[in-house]
């Protein structure tokens, strides 16, 4: 995963957990390179084995009170066994007080501690959920994000092919913009997510008329913030020398972050009405997500009748 700064970690997440920083005279310029969360419990109790040091140190009152019974030498060398590794920081749940010694072992290892007043079930599932929200694939493409009946529909193509001018037509018709021109996409939870950035948010530029705030004129009801990207459609000027799928039956697939979606190639040119196609294939695709794939139905179909003639014949 790409690095996150426990000053980036700390700036996030730091509202949702109450966090207190208890060690300000400690720079918050270590780096967090795992998605993982780490209770230290068998660490304290010397086994290291399998010490998961790279990420970030949950002690929860298990922990505290172990450390509180270690006693003597036993407890010097563990403790300075623990802060002899590379760790990012270490949060303390449920408001606890934290040992004298462990907090000056952490300040002269330059190890950053936080407290929350939260228990640490909690603790521990915002750090892993934000972790791996903040460390999440992301990209910007030039694209066009509408909610159609549900479905999230990429609109891609070459620049001046109409993927706006759809969108709008789209909007028109009760469907929702999430993001004109330019769309940000990123991987969480293995699904790939599109959003606009915040300048551009419910704007669009159709050529002719300019830039128009979709969100004054339809409504907020005609946008959207954020949605997921089930399908992508490539909207393309008519080549003729190109044969485009007659049947339906081709699973074409778009990648994007390692995330393979659907994907259709719908030719423009004049007389077709290209928001009723995108419609339409959104709900075929509602369809197939149901697990009925209305073009592969009729061929089984058309199997069945051509055999069934050739019995009788």
């Amino acid at each position: 995963m790409p690095y996150l700064s426990v000053q980036n970690f700390f700036d996030g997440i730091k509202d949702r957990l109450k966090l207190s920083l208890l060690t300000p005279t400690v720079p918050l310029t270590r780096k967090i390179h795992s998605l993982e969360v780490h209770r230290p419990g068998l660490a304290f109790s010397g086994f290291y084995d399998y010490f998961a040091f790279d990420c970030v140190q949950i002690l929860g009152k298990t922990e505290i009170r172990f450390l509180k019974k270690l006693q003597d030498r036993r407890r010097q060398i563990n403790l300075r066994r623990f802060f002899s590794y590379r760790i990012p920081c270490i949060i303390i749940s449920k408001q606890q007080t934290v040992p004298r010694d462990f907090l000056e072992q952490s300040i002269h290892s330059a190890i950053p501690i936080f407290r929350s007043p939260f228990r640490t079930a909690r603790v521990v599932s915002e750090v892993a959920v934000y972790i791996e929200e903040a460390s999440a694939p992301e990209t910007s493409i030039h694209a066009t994000l509408v909610d159609v009946y549900g479905v999230g529909v990429l609109l891609l193509g070459r620049s001046g092919v109409g993927k706006s001018e759809c969108a709008l037509e789209l909007v028109e018709r009760g469907h929702r913009l999430v993001a004109d021109d330019m769309v940000g996409i990123r991987v969480e939870n293995r699904i790939l997510m599109g959003r606009s950035n915040e300048t551009l948010h419910h704007h669009m530029e159709i050529r002719g008329l300019g830039i128009i705030d979709i969100k004054s004129i339809f409504g907020v009801g005609a946008v959207l913030r954020s949605k997921r990207i089930t399908l992508a459609v490539t909207l393309e000027h008519w080549k003729k020398e190109r044969e485009y799928e007659r049947l339906g039956l081709e699973d074409r697939v778009h990648e994007l972050l390692g995330i393979k979606i659907p994907h259709l190639i719908i030719p423009v040119r004049p007389g077709r009405n290209i928001p009723i196609l995108v419609e339409t294939a959104a709900l075929t695709q509602r369809l197939v997500n149901m697990g009925t794939h209305p073009a592969k139905e009729f061929n089984q179909k058309l199997i069945e009748s051509m055999q069934s003639l050739r019995e009788t014949d």
